[in-house]
């Protein structure tokens, strides 16, 4: 039998892989962060302040203690000196952490609006292929970390090889030999941290990607919360949530096991070298090689050191994870579209568009069937209606002419022009379609009505007809905020009849040639029912076309032609006089309707 599924089973794909290392890289500096290289440059000189400065620090607590040894040491003029170099390195400091953040946010925001732009290009089976719960992860959460990448990360990485050189370079000039046993310990520490870092690479990509199922499987079970509890499904839902849950718990724990193992490294190599400073130190000084101020310089040089080294281990999280996430952004934003590249515009007339379905068969996998030798049309003006069980392609036929899904070329035609070939501006100017499932943004009623408009040229008189005429005023009558209410995400504040109400007034205010309503009247009373296809009807005397698709044949009524689907074929066509004198399917439904409470007589 025919199922009427909106897409086949939401299962993760896998994307195309990314380049390799260096060539991403280098992709990625030339698409994003190219156009910024002088405000890095400016960066760098900055840091390089901020190093300088931090040296100098130490050679002024060097000349104290060996003034105040000889007794001759101007410990206030020293002090002011070395306040002053505090005060500057807090200034450059500020200001180089501002000149790599500040881009860092600007190509994060460059890259979502980029990964938008793809997804926005990709076609309705694409979503159907790829967990969406995966391509959330990857705007939200990827592209947070590939920011640290450009910001957190570049910076810390100059800065370590600027403290690192400077640091040693002092270190060289006041001992080498005590140099070379304080960074026996460093060295050892640091492979150390190179080998954890990379143990923790693996973990860290595959939790990532255990992520994006685990948000999947959540957006999953979100979307059909009410299937679920109806069918008792619950356990079976919490059970795979458990499952995924645990696994990413899992790599969770073991990414920071390994942390909490590399990241004291860096302390207890600092106690060592503290030692090491004290054993061999202390006797040079003794000995005479050392003054008491080249010794306190020393241990502020050792500090310096080993600070870090304590960050070399966030920046080595840092650029493994960010990399991580650059890959798996990456791979959206090298997506092509799949969807047909049409190019033709429809006639731009006020005359309803004529729509053309020849010998339709399609199935979502190969060897499946949804429809089968679907003929029919639609004259320009008229109203098609289409009624059908549940599961007899209701849908699918809708996607498939409003160009949502993709039809055997040839198949459908609106305007007597292929739906591969029209224009995807054309498309939405002349088509309207209002889903079975409504969607409203986070943002006003008023501007979730005018959704297609700008700010700045909603036509506020007609934001208020199309109201009237999708039977919202007295609901908009009652909302505090009116026009202006905030509906919240999903249009929660909103009931299930004011949401689909609403996306009516949105199709209404387009103005489309062809206006398509996919089972968007289950959820009103009659009465309202009533008012909106009066207002539909209103709107076909205006010359546009439109297409009904009901449970509830009362409002199909009216229509100029009904066609019936049952297993993906279409088994009876006619008006709806004609249909109820017919017998079968669609009398059988009118008859139970009738008889159902509340139902028109």
């Amino acid at each position: 039998m025919a199922t009427d599924a909106a897409l086949p089973p939401n299962t993760p794909e896998p994307l195309t892989p990314p380049p390799p290392g260096g060539v991403l890289v280098w992709r990625f500096i030339r698409r994003y962060a190219k156009r910024y290289l002088g405000l890095y440059a400016l960066g760098i000189g900055f840091l390089l302040a901020t190093n300088g400065l931090t040296v100098l620090i130490p050679r002024l607590i060097k000349e104290v203690f060996d003034g105040l040894g000889e007794g001759h040491a101007d410990v206030n003029s020293y002090a002011r000196l070395i306040g002053v170099a505090a005060l500057g390195v807090i200034v450059v400091r500020t200001l180089s952490r501002v000149l790599f953040f500040n881009p860092g946010r600007t190509i994060e925001f460059r890259v979502r609006n980029d990964m938008l732009r793809k997804l926005l290009a990709m076609s309705t089976t694409f979503f159907g292929r790829v967990g969406i719960g995966d391509l959330v992860s990857r705007a939200i959460n990827d592209a947070t970390y590939v920011r640290s990448i450009v910001g957190f990360a570049v910076l810390n990485l100059l800065n370590l090889a600027m403290a690192t050189t400077m640091a040693i370079w002092q270190m060289l000039e006041i001992d080498p030999w005590l140099t070379l046993w304080c960074c026996l310990p460093l060295i050892a520490s640091t492979w150390i941290m190179r080998v954890g870092i990379s143990w923790m690479y693996t973990r860290m990509r595959a939790a990532q990607e255990e992520l994006g199922q685990l948000s999947t499987h959540i957006l999953q079970s979100y979307g059909g919360v009410a299937v679920i509890s109806a069918s008792g499904a619950q356990p079976a839902f919490t059970t795979k949530f458990d499952a995924l849950n645990a696994r990413y718990t899992d790599l969770s724990l073991q990414v920071a096991a390994v942390r909490c193992f590399v990241m004291p490294v860096a302390r207890a190599v600092g106690s060592v070298c503290v030692f090491l400073l004290l054993w061999i130190g202390g006797q040079h000084t003794l000995a005479g090689d050392l003054t008491v101020g080249d010794l306190a310089a020393y241990a502020s040089f050792v500090g310096m050191l080993v600070s870090a080294l304590a960050m070399a281990g966030w920046l080595l999280n840092a650029l493994q994870r960010g990399y991580v996430s650059l890959q798996r952004v990456w791979q959206v934003l090298q997506l092509s579209s799949d969807r047909p590249a049409g190019l033709v515009a429809l006639p731009t007339t006020d005359e309803g568009v004529a729509v053309q379905v020849s010998g339709l068969s399609f199935g979502y996998a190969p060897g499946s069937t949804v429809l089968t030798d679907v003929s029919l049309d639609l004259a320009p003006g008229k109203t098609l209606g289409v009624y059908g069980p549940v599961g007899s392609g209701k849908s699918t036929l809708i996607r498939l002419i409003s160009g949502l899904l993709s039809p055997t070329p040839g198949t459908v035609t609106l305007d007597g022009v292929d739906v591969a070939d029209i224009a995807p501006a054309s498309f939405r100017r002349d088509v309207a379609v209002v889903p079975q499932e409504s969607f409203l943004f986070s943002r006003s009623l008023r501007d979730n009505i005018a959704f297609a408009e700008k700010a700045d040229t909603i036509d506020e008189l007609r934001v208020a007809q199309v109201t009237e005429q999708a039977a919202l005023g007295d609901d908009i009558s009652r909302l505090d905020d009116g026009l202006m209410t905030l509906v919240g995400e999903r249009g929660l504040m909103l009931s299930g009849g004011q949401r689909q109400r609403a996306q009516i007034a949105r199709a209404l205010y387009t103005d489309a040639r062809l206006m398509i309503l996919d089972d968007v009247l289950s959820a009103v009373d009659h009465d309202t029912e009533r008012r909106l296809l009066d207002a539909l009807r209103a709107h076909r005397k205006a010359g546009a076309s439109t297409i009904i698709v009901s449970s509830r044949l009362s409002a199909l009524v009216d229509c100029d032609e009904i066609i019936v689907l049952d297993e993906g074929r279409i088994t009876q066509r006619g008006d709806h006089d004609a249909l109820v004198a017919e017998g079968g399917l669609y009398a059988a439904a009118w008859a139970v309707q009738r008889e159902s409470k509340g139902s028109p007589p």
